[in-house]
């Protein structure tokens, strides 16, 4: 291989290294807002679960107070017709008053129960929502703490990936600028792995057989070579 090309390789070599790092580096900082977005989903869950249980709860009070009302007409309307025994003049009207005094205390009576019932039923849902809110303030908690760490690491993430682009400029600052920038297109579109070693007949990265011409190519040394397959930087270790 030509000194020229040779030289050139052996930078991108290294700067590859430090790329291949801040590659990974920048993977992990696009998983951290979608981290947080599912956790922040999470919570949203737990919060909707709450409201959930709330409205039960409500529409539970509200059929309790419906029922006391109904309840409550009903008792007045006993008071009344119990009034009106005393005026009626036959026993007809007197059995007649009887009978609806009865019916109503009869509902009045299944009322009562299901008020009971409901109560029952508020109190169990009070329990629920109690143990829910409990449970949203705990989330809410390790919510607080997970986002803390995220930012951390990704404040940690940027601060190592602008400290390793400093890095790597030492290496390609050394390279020819065509082929810099032929290296620097590959990169991008290769996740962080621009060059291939050769491995007998093989492209070491997608391990495609290389064309002898090509590979006899390589072997001079006078231009930089792809491979046909993979478009990466092919180099031989010597």
């Amino acid at each position: 291989m030509a000194p020229q090309v040779k030289d050139n390789i052996t930078a991108l070599k290294k700067a590859q290294e430090i790329d291949r790092e801040i590659y990974l580096a920048q993977e992990q900082l696009k998983e951290i807002p979608e981290e947080i977005a599912r956790l922040k989903q999470e919570l949203e869950v737990e919060k909707g679960h709450l409201k959930e249980l709330d409205g039960v709860l409500k529409k539970l009070q509200l059929a309790q107070k419906q029922k006391e009302g109904e309840l409550a007409q009903k008792e007045a309307n006993v008071k009344k017709l119990d009034g009106q025994l005393s005026q009626v003049k036959t026993n007809k009207e007197y059995s007649a008053l009887q009978q609806e005094i009865a019916s109503l205390k009869a509902d009045n009576s299944l009322l009562e129960e299901e008020i009971i019932r409901l109560l029952d039923e508020i109190e169990a849902a009070h329990e629920e929502v109690r143990k829910e809110s409990e449970r949203l303030k705990q989330c809410e908690k390790e919510f607080s703490g997970k986002e803390a760490q995220l930012s951390q690491k990704q404040k940690e993430l940027q601060g190592n990936a602008e400290k390793l682009k400093s890095e790597r400029e030492q290496f390609v600052s050394q390279v020819l600028p065509e082929i810099r920038s032929l290296y620097e297109t590959v990169i991008q579109k290769k996740s962080g792995i621009a060059l291939a070693k050769v491995n007998g007949e093989n492209c070491g990265a997608c391990q495609i057989k290389l064309r002898p011409q090509l590979v006899n190519e390589i072997l001079m040394g006078q231009n930089v070579v792809l491979c046909e397959s993979c478009s990466r930087i092919l180099y031989v270790e010597e």
